[in-house]
């Protein structure tokens, strides 16, 4: 039986399926305006390379779908939501409990004339006025978020009872309405007002989305199973059991789960992570094999506090246009995307992009970018750098591609700079991980500029998202407010019972799972697994307010097969900015050292060792590099 892990970014589509002893990566190009159809395209893609004569005949082989995406991400970065109703007690309708944090998004995810207050003690009257007044407005998704509502949101409960009770689901007129507390359970009032508007902003197009594609695989093609969605937290859960808030930047961050596995394996200790695509570069950071996390932080500019993994984010992708400002290359933050692309893609794009340098400066293999798929028009990505940056700069056509290359190296060392020293990291002391299509071309540079000694590259690295979700699990969370240690035995006995129910509902067998518990009073918090969480009692300072459980359950993961190397493979060489340049196919690198300069080119990547640098590459097609003399 075959396993399939989709993720969905920007401007790509990736894909790992695995099984009966093989292992496929694939990549088609997103298509923004309907993301299902790049879902069912990348399925067709594998349909094809594992010599099935059907979809259908495929999907009868395949036991797990899971899938990542930038979905939701894509909707907050581009503000692109419903209009959104808020109800809140009285005299915070301005500042969201928290005037600073309500600025990023009054005026954006809510407008400011679609916040109501209500008294604490306003009558049910009075509460049906005030829901009445904003669908005299146009809205048609409310959130009700009252300060005080941790760790008992009976009131906010009631209110969502009584919109459900007037605007009823059968009727076209029905209105959904979502409590803070259902989203968050945290005693910063401001911080659960936004993360539901959050929430109730990006869940249409998620749900629209995610359930058209769920139908396609099984109305049309006879899908039997459960398409599995990615969650923040490294986990997957069937679309049902899934929060739109919970997939907000799960896509990339499969690739910090994947990263944290290999940092776990290799043994290495501070690692930063870049993820450089088509759209967008991001960095994360991994410290001993686990994902570090941040107590608080933005999301797209929104302050949260909680706990979620770090992840910094730039508009820098392949795709970035390239422009001269104030005698100076800068890029982006607009792309070009899949469609009309780089200009040497050919399609019709005629601003100068990374990808052109890229090609120019001989770093792309202009006859096997995406595998062959698409041919590069070199001729075209010159003209496009003369244009706006070797004329305006007075530069040739070669100095004007490795002047935006180099500004792109700089602005991602840059990222991966701050995002070593907000973790306290000096940065010359991190390995650098890189992956994603353009993030090889991004490695050693990176490294250079941090003063790093050790950067690596990976044999699925330009779908490591997609790797990340293949090495994933089923994952629920849970929590209760508690009243104190008295109530921890009823309430965790609750929520076992839940995970039992909702993993029993997804056809998996809840004595599997391996329960983790989290028990945290107003300044600690401790952490145990087993079926008692009344053990961690011992362990925690203070008054327990609030106790979590993570149900896990066991899903089949990939198998990772050696590759067939020892220098057998083709080598040949083009001019580079480094000169010839001895060019290898992945085969050809395999359980081998060589110093660079030196290019890999695989289906779907490049990976760049310059002068000064050495690659040793290991049986299953992972390397790391080192600069010489360095052992």
């Amino acid at each position: 039986m075959y396993k399939v892990d989709i993720d969905t970014g920007g401007t790509m589509t990736d894909a790992l399926v695995s099984g009966e002893g093989r292992v496929a990566s694939l990549k088609v190009e997103t298509t923004p305006h309907d993301v299902t159809i790049a879902f069912v395209s990348i399925l067709e893609a594998a349909t094809s390379e594992l010599g099935f004569d059907s979809l259908r005949s495929f999907l009868e082989h395949v036991e797990v779908i899971r899938w990542s995406s930038t979905i939701t991400s894509n909707v907050l970065a581009q503000r692109v939501g419903p209009k959104l109703g808020l109800l809140v007690t009285a005299g915070h309708e301005t500042d969201l409990y928290d005037a600073a944090a309500a600025s990023t998004v009054i005026g954006t995810l809510v407008e400011a004339d679609d916040i109501t207050g209500i008294e604490t003690d306003a009558s049910e009257q009075q509460v049906r006025l005030a829901v009445k007044s904003l669908l005299d407005r146009g809205i048609r998704r409310i959130n009700i978020s009252l300060a005080g509502a941790f760790p008992d949101g009976a009131a906010e409960a009631r209110i969502v009872e009584m919109i459900g009770k007037d605007y009823p689901d059968h009727f076209l007129g029905s209105i959904p309405a979502l409590a803070g507390t259902e989203v968050m359970l945290r005693p910063d009032d401001s911080t659960r007002t936004i993360a539901s508007l959050m929430n109730a902003y990006v869940h249409p197009s998620l749900a629209s989305t995610l359930y058209r594609a769920e139908e396609i695989v099984r109305d049309q093609h006879g899908w039997q199973g459960n398409v599995l969605i990615g969650h923040i937290n490294g986990g997957m859960a069937r679309i049902g059991k899934t929060r739109a808030f919970d997939t907000i930047e799960s896509g990339p961050l499969f690739g910090t789960y994947a990263s944290a596995a290999a940092a776990e394996e290799f043994g290495d200790g501070k690692v930063i992570a870049i993820d450089v695509g088509g759209t967008t570069a991001k960095a994360s950071a991994v410290d001993n094999g686990r994902v570090v996390l941040k107590a608080e932080g933005d999301l797209f500019d929104i302050p949260l506090k909680f706990d979620f993994p770090l992840l910094r984010s730039i508009a820098l992708g392949g795709g970035s246009v390239a422009r001269v400002s104030d005698g100076r290359v800068t890029l982006g933050p607009d792309s070009m995307g899949a469609a009309p692309g780089p200009a040497a893609y050919g399609l019709g794009g005629r601003n100068a992009t990374i990808t052109d340098a890229f090609v120019v400066c001989g770093l792309l293999n202009p006859t096997e970018f995406l595998g062959g798929r698409r041919q590069l028009d070199a001729g075209r990505a010159r003209k496009a750098l003369d244009r706006h940056i070797g004329g305006p700069l007075e530069l040739t056509t070669e100095q004007a591609g490795l002047a935006v290359v180099e500004a792109a190296w700089d602005t991602v060392a840059q990222l991966a700079r701050e995002t070593a020293e907000e973790v306290g990291w000096d940065p010359s002391a991190c390995v650098v991980y890189a992956y994603g299509g353009n993030g090889p071309l991004f490695a050693t540079a990176v490294a250079d500029r941090l003063g790093a000694r050790t950067a690596r590259f990976f044999g699925y690295g330009a779908v490591y998202s997609a790797l990340g979700s293949a090495i994933s699990d089923v994952v629920h969370v849970y929590e209760s407010a508690l009243t104190g240690a008295d109530h921890l035995a009823s309430a965790g006995a609750a929520l076992a019972a839940e995970a039992a129910r909702d993993l029993r509902g997804e056809g998996f067998d809840p004595d599997d799972a391996v329960l983790e518990w989290e028990l945290r009073s107003d300044t600690a918090a401790t952490r145990g697994r087993g079926g008692d969480p009344r053990a961690l009692l011992d362990g925690l300072d203070g008054k327990p307010t609030l106790v979590r459980l993570t149900a896990r359950y066991p899903l089949p993961r990939i198998e990772r097969p050696e590759m067939v190397g020892n220098g057998a493979g083709q080598t040949t060489s083009r001019t580079t900015i480094h000169g010839d340049t001895p060019c290898h196919s992945p085969t050809a690198v395999v359980g081998r050292e060589l110093s660079g300069p030196l290019v890999v080119d695989g289906s779907s990547y490049t990976w760049l060792v310059p002068p000064g640098w050495r690659l040793a590459t290991d049986a299953r097609g992972d390397a790391s590099l080192t600069p010489e003399g360095i052992s």
